[in-house]
């Protein structure tokens, strides 16, 4: 947590109240604190497209019909410039599958390309060494239900940037 602290000072009775009231000791000066304050986290993000990173990649648990199901939550910090005093965050979960089609991985396929499945098929990855650091642009849109007072942010897309390029 790092925060900014700057001591300044004010003369006493600054205001006429007889020397009365907050430090009205002897001491000529009533010492003030500073902080600049961490910027808020928000997930309320507005729709369209935003330049984001991966974060993180956090694994929890589902309980369905058929079990424990293994999820993971992929997060990422997200630049919105009409909110530039706020921490803006963002993230989508994902049931842990990899086979053809699934969500997750029709997710990834444009960050790690359309042969990464079948150059890593049998091998164990790590995930979170893979995607963390990723930088791209994020494709926000919003759901709205009758019982929301806000819409729920979507991660639809994640496109990494292009480093470099062909002429």
């Amino acid at each position: 947590m790092n925060q900014t602290v700057h001591v300044t000072h004010r003369l006493r009775n600054a205001g006429n109240n007889n020397g009365q009231g907050l430090n009205s000791g002897h001491n000529p000066k009533i010492a003030m604190v500073n902080i600049l304050l961490e910027k808020e986290v928000t997930f309320d993000l507005p729709e369209g497209l935003f330049s984001a990173h991966i974060t993180g990649i956090k694994p929890f648990n589902k309980q369905s019909t058929r079990g424990k199901q293994d999820w993971i939550r992929i997060l990422f910090d997200v630049c919105v410039p009409s909110l530039p005093d706020l921490d803006c965050r963002a993230g989508r979960n994902f049931l842990l599958s990899f086979k053809s089609g699934s969500d997750l991985r029709n997710f990834l396929t444009p960050s790690l390309g359309q042969d990464f499945f079948k150059k890593n098929s049998a091998k164990n990855i790590d995930l979170e060494k893979i995607l963390v650091g990723l930088h791209g642009v994020v494709k926000l849109s919003h759901f709205t239900g009758e019982d929301y007072d806000k819409p729920l942010v979507i991660v639809d897309e994640f496109e990494p940037m292009v480093v470099g390029g062909k002429d």
